[in-house]
């Protein structure tokens, strides 16, 4: 990597440098907040026993595409594995050279090394009990079971096989977090807030999420028929983590008019530089998920267009930031409906179906747009998540009750309880889909 990052590594991290601007005064040039994401050394660290497990190979590879999305220097430390399961975006069938060549095609001019640097690491992400006696500014040590993963204090233990992804890609989330806070730690001099900045961007040293409560049963693969509306950020990240279910199944229709640019590296899950001007919903169709059977749909979703689908599949998961065009979606009735959603550091996912607060009773009105939303990669990867952990629940008949209808997350301070907010939706008396008073 050059000294100073080059032009199309700079298109690559726009929408995160975007998101820093919240934090530094203005006369900060981009190039500088750029070097402190690209001068970032994260290494990914896995032995034998625990990378023998799917999930774990799960957490290990997130884990390095969500840190490279963001900028950072991603160096692996790995047995020669065979990949286990589903890891698209990857291609081939061992863990090292399948991700060490998706690192390549990734932000432009930036690279993964299969060895550790020289100089001290910002930060080591040791999955399961692995050993390290690295050098390394700070340590983050991942565990998770089938819902839950985080990052642990001391030793760990090794890393079981659950028969599902969602644990292990919660931690991968909190680890990017992690790796993200040592790039922007070299921008503390530069912030407009000190106490606010150090207050966010603290080390998190232990932390647990739960998607679903302890005991759910594991996902089921048979997700049916079900429509995504978008095949952006939000819907690729759903899309990851329910390719990832073991015997992943089901016929789905990805409605997405748009092309693919380098501005999406930055927080599209599946998205590879190579297929950066494919249209979104045929790159999905054509790379490989599983056993879901992508139809492309390269048509915005609107009132016209509705009317010339016809009826949704039962479920339908939207990730559009266009608020009307989710009105559309809840106006065609699907039996469940799963919002997506992020702002700035914050994820939001939502179910909606008959008797419940609605889409539009959640977001009643339009809040246009003024140009390039600021995102991350983690924060999306946040938002798809809880989405695919809401369909993946209702797929099994583990529907959140009304009063966990609606979550917002702020992954930073997962070490907070006020990170996780869970509560209903309101179903407003003014409604046009007649949603009536407030649901008991």
């Amino acid at each position: 990597m050059t000294e100073v990052p080059a032009r199309t590594t700079m298109q690559g991290l726009a929408r995160t440098l975007l998101l820093l601007r919240d934090h530094v005064h203005p006369d900060v040039p981009d190039r500088n907040l750029a070097e402190a994401l690209t001068r970032t050394r994260i290494a990914i660290v896995g032995d034998r026993p625990n990378l023998q497990v799917e999930s774990a190979q799960h957490a290990f590879v997130t884990s390095a595409l969500l840190a490279a999305r963001s900028g950072a220097s991603v160096h692996l430390v790995a047995p020669d594995l065979p990949l286990l399961g589903k890891h698209t975006p990857l291609r081939g069938d061992r863990l090292e050279a399948a991700l060490l060549d998706a690192l390549e095609d990734l932000i432009p001019e930036l690279h993964g090394a299969a060895t550790l640097p020289a100089e001290e690491l910002d930060l080591a992400i040791i999955i399961g009990d692995t050993p390290w006696s690295g050098r390394a500014r700070r340590v983050a040590r991942l565990q998770a079971d089938a819902w839950s993963g985080g990052i642990v204090s001391g030793g760990g233990t090794r890393w079981c096989d659950h028969a599902s992804p969602f644990g292990a890609l919660a931690s991968a989330g909190l680890a990017a977090g992690e790796a993200f806070k040592a790039a922007v730690a070299q921008l503390r001099s530069s912030s407009l807030n000190v106490n606010a900045f150090d207050e966010l961007f603290a080390p998190t040293v232990e932390a647990i999420v739960r998607l679903a409560p302890a005991g759910t049963p594991a996902p089921s693969g048979d997700m049916g028929s079900f429509d995504c509306v978008s095949g952006g950020a939000i819907i690729q990240a759903a899309l990851y983590a329910l390719c990832r279910i073991p015997g992943a199944r089901g016929a789905v229709r990805v409605i997405e008019p748009e092309v693919a640019d380098l501005t999406n590296l930055n927080r599209y899950s599946l998205l590879r530089r190579s297929r950066s001007a494919v249209l979104k919903a045929v790159d999905l169709a054509e790379m490989g998920l599983a056993g879901l059977r992508i139809e492309p749909i390269p048509q915005r979703y609107d009132a016209t267009f509705r009317e010339q689908l016809g009826p949704p599949a039962p479920a339908v998961l939207v990730g559009v930031d266009d608020i009307p065009s989710r009105w559309e979606v809840q106006a065609a009735a699907p039996f469940w409906l799963g919002v997506g959603a992020t702002t700035h550091y914050s994820a939001m996912a939502s179910y909606h179906v008959a008797g419940l607060g609605c889409a539009r009773c959640l977001h009643p009105r339009d809040e246009p747009g003024g140009g390039p939303i600021p995102t991350i990669s983690f924060v999306s990867h946040w938002a798809g998540l809880w989405l695919a952990s809401l369909f993946a629940r209702e797929r099994i008949g583990a529907r959140p009750p009304v009063l966990q209808q609606s979550a917002y997350f702020t992954s930073l301070r997962a070490d907070s309880s006020a990170s996780l907010w869970l509560g209903p939706v309101a179903a407003r008396s003014d409604c046009p889909f007649g949603c009536g008073g407030v649901p008991s």
